[in-house]
């Protein structure tokens, strides 16, 4: 018997099969090529930076991303960590482009579950990088316990199912919406109801519904929170689970506690001296006559 190996579409799109282009993989070609567009704008800017110069909204909405994402790297795995701020900026720019595209018509790469997997999976290798960094053979200690050689898979489903549902729904609900307000405005107009929704002559059938009124004074606020605010939502979230999941893997957080314990007590004599020095001046200021 004859074996046939279909290609992948990323595959037979490169070799030149247009059909292969499907609505997500053209996402994901635009998300990273409008990644890699600000990467190269935002260095030519800064590169010709001078100071004294005022800084363009570009440079400065760019900064506030490298600051948020550096802070939240830092205050998650510590400053030595610092150097993961590209990784997390691509985290969150690379989710955020996939949900902003859908506004241009184009499904989200995140709503195939290959992506948020593959996403996963690099969590899920990094808790291992981490653990074993840190903790060496100890953090094999706590597979002793059969439930560990279950439940360690728990955050690689949790994070990829967590973003993948997110993102399914939002455009599961606006698809229900569409064919729910075309239909309806199809029966206003006198459409029959007996062509379907996939029938080629599905725009001449429902000539009214053609004009798709109702959907566009409805629906674009709809787009703006399950496209922009819910993928802007997903992308931190995915961010912060993956810090969250590696920091635990350090097993410093008895370290952490310990730290601030001693920063706490340190604060609390640094005020009681400085309060003690304030009442010892204020007595020792001669009451006038």
């Amino acid at each position: 018997m004859r074996v046939l190996l279909e290609e992948s579409a990323m595959s037979r799109w490169i070799n030149g099969d247009w059909s292969a282009l499907t609505n997500q993989l053209m996402t994901i070609v635009l998300t990273t090529i409008a990644i890699c567009t600000i990467s190269i704008i935002y260095n030519t800017k800064i590169r010709n930076y001078k100071d004294g110069e005022k800084l363009s909204g570009f440079l400065v909405l760019i900064d506030m991303l490298i600051v948020s994402c550096e802070n939240l790297a830092v205050s998650s795995l510590g400053s030595k960590y610092r150097k993961l701020t590209p990784f997390i900026m691509y985290l969150i720019l690379y989710i955020f482009l996939n949900a902003f595209f859908s506004l241009l018509g184009f499904e989200p790469g995140t709503t195939s579950y290959t992506i948020p997997l593959t996403m996963g999976l690099v969590t899920f290798f990094g808790i291992y990088y981490f653990g074993l960094r840190y903790q060496k053979l100890a953090y094999f200690k706590k597979f002793m316990n059969p439930l560990e050689l279950i439940t360690q898979f728990v955050p690689l489903l949790s994070i990829s199912f967590r973003l993948f549902g997110n993102m399914l729904g939002g455009s599961i609900i606006l698809g229900l919406l569409y064919g729910f307000l075309i239909g309806m405005e199809a029966k206003w107009g006198g459409a029959s109801t007996g062509a379907g929704p996939y029938d080629g002559n599905y725009q001449f059938a429902y000539w009214w519904s053609g004009f798709n009124f109702m959907t566009a004074l409805l629906l674009p606020w709809l787009h703006l929170y399950f496209d922009l605010f819910d993928g802007g939502i997903q992308a931190v979230v995915f961010s912060m689970l993956t810090l969250s999941y590696w920091a635990e893997a350090m097993g410093e957080d008895e370290d952490y506690e310990k730290e601030n314990k001693k920063m706490i007590k340190k604060r609390k004599k640094h005020e009681a001296k400085a309060t003690m020095k304030k009442n010892k001046a204020a007595h020792s200021i001669p009451v006038a006559a």
